[in-house]
């Protein structure tokens, strides 16, 4: 191939090319010259703004953060990078190839920490993000342990559908906190089908059930731990067999001292079986409401109405507060219903 010559003047802007025509039984066409121009630099990303940090598990924090803006010195971020650091330690574990929202667990709980993001793409890293800061929520406090219940008992209300529950707070130890509520269940005795009742307090009034039925009750404690105490021991109650109300002759809310009960001279009250069979009545002064009087117990008999007990009294000897108890007996003079007056005022 016949030699190719450049002319020109070396100001000229474009130069020009001159060459030879082919001699005989050369090709016709000139080699080819390729000129590939280079890429054009790949920019750093712009650092993120600070993460948004939230409470997430009970030993973890959630990061969310937005991509950083793209200017005519910063390209987009295709990837990033999240360090934290217990908040001014500056002790940082960098995880990298993360995304929007991350969240971070296994972090020491009620602690708080310093987080920041860093962006990359091809070019590298850009700096990391301003901290952001949050603490875990705090641990979360040992179970109580389980409560005992002093008693289940009828109300005395003279209703048969009523059991009054008692129980008493849980022991603190190492490995069990102070109880801040309650759950209670109970089922027909030895039927296990359990009603529970959650956040209860002591005493608490079980309603709805059925004259002269014996009733299962268990207690259970919580606070914040995840999981309650253990269900109490299971302590059995039998609500009354016999209903029990005032008659027509009500005694006055204040009496005279050692004298016939005011307005009628005495009192007379309803004894209904529901279920259990009604063999007689009495009348007791009492001076609180915490317990059934077992003694002075004032014999009421029949009066003529239906299921009516009544009987003429006195009022207590000396002055003072007291209570009047209603009380149907059963078969061996056994209480099988109770109700207890308003406060009485004796002079």
């Amino acid at each position: 191939m016949a030699a190719i010559h450049t002319f020109g003047h070396p100001n000229a802007a474009v130069p020009r090319t001159r060459w030879a025509a082919p001699a005989h039984g050369q090709a016709g066409e000139s080699a080819v010259s390729t000129i590939v121009a280079a890429p054009p630099p790949v920019l750093l990303p712009n650092p993120p703004n600070a993460p948004t940090l939230a409470v997430g598990t009970p030993s973890g924090l959630q990061v969310s953060w937005a991509a950083p803006a793209i200017d005519a010195t910063h390209a987009a971020a295709s990837g990033y990078n999240l360090q934290y650091s217990p908040s001014g330690a500056g002790t940082w574990t960098m995880l990298s190839n993360v995304a929007s929202p991350y969240a971070l667990t296994g972090l020491a709980a009620g602690t708080a920490f310093d987080v920041q993001v860093q962006a990359t793409n091809a070019a590298g890293a850009s700096a990391w993000s301003p901290a952001s800061t949050l603490a875990t929520a705090a641990a979360a406090p040992n179970p109580p342990n389980a409560p005992a219940v002093a008693s289940v008992a009828p109300v005395t209300d003279g209703s048969v559908t009523r059991l009054a529950v008692i129980w008493t707070a849980p022991a603190v130890d190492g490995s069990h906190a102070a109880a801040t509520g309650y759950n209670l269940r109970f089922s027909p005795s030895g039927a296990g089908t359990w009603t529970t009742v959650s956040g209860v307090s002591s005493p608490y009034t079980i309603t709805g059930l059925t004259g002269a039925s014996a009733i299962d009750v268990e207690v259970q404690a919580t606070n914040a731990a995840p999981s309650p105490s253990a269900w109490s021991a299971t302590v059995t109650g039998t609500t009354w067999g016999a209903t029990v109300a005032l008659g027509n002759w009500v005694p006055a809310a204040s009496q005279v001292h050692n004298t016939s009960v005011a307005p009628s001279g005495g009192v007379n009250m309803t004894a209904t079986p529901a279920p259990t069979a009604v063999t007689g009545a009495a009348f007791a002064w009492s001076g609180g409401t915490a317990a059934i009087p077992t003694s002075g117990l004032i014999a009421a008999g029949a009066d003529g109405q239906n299921n009516g007990w009544g009987q003429w009294f006195n009022t207590p000897a000396t002055a003072g507060t007291y209570y009047l108890w209603l009380i149907a007996e059963g078969a061996g003079g056994t209480t099988i219903g109770a109700l207890v007056t308003a406060a009485i005022t004796v002079t």
